[in-house]
């Protein structure tokens, strides 16, 4: 099992990055150097690159399902290419893969090999990229996610409608790339390849409401072309514990199997 913390510098944003690594280590004899399925993980607004590390189980997870995980800090940024401050969706989708299979060649670049999940800030940012470069991706995990599009914006001067403007600017954000709904109806329209979307949220979450909204979207549309899987679990809130149980759940709804056996550590 090999859990690497790298720092290097992005261009993108212009300062250096932290992002977390997790690769299953096969025991030996090595039954080859074959490519590896990768869990890109994103945290939530108050997050950091460790966060998942440190609040849920995601290495022993990483080695059962024999995933290799990226665990990218992406500040307050919600990960979009934020009005007044860094592109971290550019980054995210394009700058950021391209370092970490330069430095670990064995993370797969194949679309049906890479998957993007995420909760909260990060539930709303996975859906952000994966919506938007469905080429990327084969899944999209969302937890406790909904669009920032459905959040009515008043600039009352406190830190949230700051933080809003920071990052979208004080306008609607309906029919624009920051509208998670619009970016699904897009790569619909266009014809794109879609991701797989899995989505959950818990019955005591304070934004179950936005969840509904999302999960009243793809519902609607004819055919279920996402492949989309909505489950609210009673009796949970916005907490890790959910977010711990979610993320294994969205591995079995990928249809990955437990291989722990084959790994260093089990």
């Amino acid at each position: 099992m090999a859990w690497i913390e790298t720092h290097f510098h992005s261009e993108i944003l212009g300062m250096d990055m932290e992002t977390n690594v997790i690769l299953p280590q096969e025991k030996r004899p090595y039954s080859g150097d074959g490519k590896l399925k990768t869990l890109w993980l994103l945290h939530g607004g108050s997050g950091d690159a460790t966060a998942w590390l440190r609040m849920s189980a995601i290495e022993r997870y990483a080695l059962e399902y024999g995933i290799a995980v990226v665990i990218p800090g992406g500040l307050n940024s919600c990960f979009t290419d934020m009005l007044h401050g860094g592109r971290f969706f550019t980054y995210v989708s394009e700058e950021l893969p391209r370092i970490l299979r330069h430095m670990f060649p064995r993370l797969s670049a194949a679309r049906e090999d890479n998957y993007i999940s995420g909760f909260s800030n990060g539930g709303y940012g996975c859906l952000r990229v994966g919506l938007a470069r469905p080429d990327l991706y084969a899944a999209i995990g969302a937890f406790s996610a909904g669009d920032k599009s459905d959040i009515p914006f008043v600039n009352d001067g406190s830190k949230r409608a700051y933080d809003r403007i920071v990052l979208f600017g004080e306008g609607s954000l309906k029919n624009t790339h920051n509208d998670l709904k619009h970016l699904g109806r897009e790569a619909l329209r266009k014809g794109m390849p879609l991701p797989r979307v899995y989505h959950a949220c818990g019955s005591l979450d304070p934004w179950l409401d936005l969840n509904e909204i999302m999960r009243d979207f793809f519902a609607g549309l004819e055919g279920n072309p996402y492949d989309y899987v909505y489950h609210e679990a009673e009796g949970h809130g916005h907490t890790w514990e959910f977010w711990d149980m979610e993320v294994v759940r969205f591995l079995e709804y990928l249809g990955l199997q437990k291989d722990g056996a084959k790994y260093i550590g089990i």
